[in-house]
């Protein structure tokens, strides 16, 4: 292995990455609030102070310029909400009545590890410091594959370029793509010595450190289908879990894996599957249709056939598809272990209790996914897929990409500074390794290529960022309680609103953006004023968001003189 080089970029500045003591006594990663978070325009002012309401382009102009442009790509209008929202850092809009989000275009969300490794094939040990995202997925694996991608992305220049010498190398039998969900710098920053898999994999690898999700909502499905396209919500139509279909009604953005019709451009395995006469072989496993975006419409698409594609049902954990458009191949229906996974899960404490740790779950179906014995069960039901499929056996590439779920999943319950979520990720990193031989051993070195990624960061607790937790029910009650029952869902960066209601009533969305722009702690906690005290660094008049505009005016917007 040569030694690893380093290419800076003078433009990218480190930012707060000190991890403090949380309120439980486990360690939290927490940004340097004051600089990397932008409050020191507010932070206790707004307890002695009743803020001005700024006015919408204010607002946006008045933003960092990198948060409007994530904010921005991740806008499609016939899909997002009506109304474009971001909580005031360091509060945040918790998930229903607890839990944590982890939408928006912060840094500690942003931020994602890229590495592409390619033993005998990509160079070792470079790490490059210059701001790239996800949408450059595509375009440098359509360098890999020697064509190219037009796109929103770029094809990173430091993995490979098509000239004389890689045209004539012989072709890469496999591209593996892997997506640890939730997986981002400040979840891996949390725990620095429980990922030695992958800090190898980098040091064989090109590793890109200034990597960003590249678009908000930072949430799955919008992210993987950036990552199988090469561009951004703006373009690919996917904005975040739910959206807006073409009667108006708000579902999920995958129709629950009935259809991959919001995707509005085809994914780059789409069009090598094309290209190659649908000779190549193109698979996903997954958790939820959300990562179809990696790999496209499958037969849904005109010229399209039934690629590889499986994800869990939620009530049973068996793996499932949508057989008008894709194919769920005997080898991953026929993996068998998991038993034996969970019983030695079960045993690791020394307990054979049906129980991982405290949360006896073992004998719930709906709920052994969480668990790291599903990690080890997912790694095996792949390369079953692998081998058994035929995945890599001939000279068309074939490309197989795959989420790992449970890093964020457990995230949702637990806090990134649980200890769930780093048995998850040790797991999820021993998994890397196992991959990783299989590929040497089946494949061979200088054959395949592995791309590795996150989708986005997870949110630190309240407590030790002296944050806020916004509650969107009280939120949502608020609206209605002022205007009536004009919204159908409040998410962590949007508001999704009922227009029939709001017309029956004359509420415009100028109207409830503006009750929204003047929205205060007093207004979110109900009950009695001791509660503020759990407030962090906001006081009863601060305001909780710092935008909350028509997102019909984001594209556009100027921020320039005049």
């Amino acid at each position: 292995m040569v030694p690893a080089r380093r290419v800076v970029h003078p433009d990218r500045t480190e930012w707060g990455k000190r991890p403090i003591k949380s309120s439980t006594g486990r360690i939290a990663l927490v940004v340097l609030v004051s600089l990397a978070l932008g409050l020191g325009a507010y932070v206790g002012v707004g307890r002695l102070i009743e803020e001005d309401v700024p006015g919408f382009r204010e607002q946006a102009c008045s933003l960092p310029r990198e948060w409007l442009e994530l904010t921005r790509r991740g806008h499609f209008e016939a899909r997002s909400g009506q109304i474009s929202l971001l909580p005031r850092t360091p509060a945040y809009m918790q998930q229903g009545r607890s839990g944590w989000s982890h939408s928006g275009p912060w840094p500690y969300l942003q931020d994602v590890p890229l590495v592409f490794y390619g033993p005998g094939v990509l160079d070792e040990g470079v790490e490059v410091d210059r701001p790239v995202d996800l949408a450059d997925v595509a375009p440098t694996m359509a360098t890999l594959l020697k064509g190219g991608l037009a796109a929103d992305g770029a094809s990173l220049d430091e993995v490979a370029m098509v000239d004389e010498e890689f045209v004539t190398r012989p072709n890469l039998k496999l591209i593996v793509t892997i997506v640890w969900d939730g997986g981002g710098w400040n979840t891996l920053r949390q725990w620095p010595d429980d990922w030695p898999n992958l800090k190898a994999m980098m040091e064989g690898g090109v590793t890109y450190t200034a990597a960003t999700a590249g678009s908000s909502p930072s949430v799955t499905p919008a992210v993987h289908t950036t990552i199988g396209t090469g561009f951004y919500p703006a373009t690919h139509g996917v904005t975040g879990v739910p959206v807006r279909d073409e009667e108006g009604e708000v579902v999920d953005a995958f129709l629950d894996g009935e259809s991959s019709r919001f995707i509005q451009v085809p994914a780059l395995a789409e069009r090598w599957d094309v290209q190659n006469g649908n000779e190549a072989l193109v698979g996903m496993v997954g958790y939820e249709p959300w990562h179809l975006g990696m790999i496209g419409k499958g037969a849904e698409s005109q010229g399209g056939d039934k690629d590889h594609a499986a994800w869990l049902n939620v009530e049973t954990n068996e793996w499932k598809t949508n057989a008008d458009h894709y194919e769920l191949p005997r080898s991953l229906r026929e993996t068998g272990g998991l038993e034996e996974d969970l019983d030695e899960l079960d045993a690791a404490d020394g307990a054979r209790d049906r129980a991982w740790g405290p949360h006896a779950i073992l004998d719930d179906p709906s709920r052994i996914e969480e668990t790291p014995a599903f990690i080890r069960y997912h790694t095996r039901a792949m390369l079953n897929l692998l081998e058994q499929e035929g995945y890599g056996d001939d000279d068309i590439t074939d490309l197989l990409f795959t989420n790992y779920k449970q890093i964020d999943r457990v995230g949702h319950y637990f806090n990134m500074a649980s200890d769930e979520v780093r048995q998850s990720l040790v797991e999820t990193d021993d998994q890397l390794g196992v991959i990783l031989d299989h590929l040497d051993r089946d494949v061979g070195r200088g054959r395949y290529a592995v791309v590795l990624t996150a989708d986005h960061g997870q949110q630190p607790d309240a407590g030790p960022i002296d944050g806020y937790p916004i509650d969107p029910n009280e939120v949502k009650a608020d609206i209605a309680g002022r205007f009536g029952p004009i919204v159908r869902a409040v998410w962590p960066t949007e508001v999704f609103l009922l227009p029939d209601e709001m017309d029956e009533r004359g509420v415009t969305v100028e109207d409830v953006a503006r009750f929204l722009s003047g929205y205060r702690l007093r207004d979110n906690v109900k009950g009695p004023a001791a509660l503020y005290k759990s407030a962090g660094s906001f006081g009863p008049s601060s305001r909780l968001f710092d935008l909350a505009i028509p997102a019909a005016i984001l594209p556009g917007m100027s921020c320039g003189p005049g």
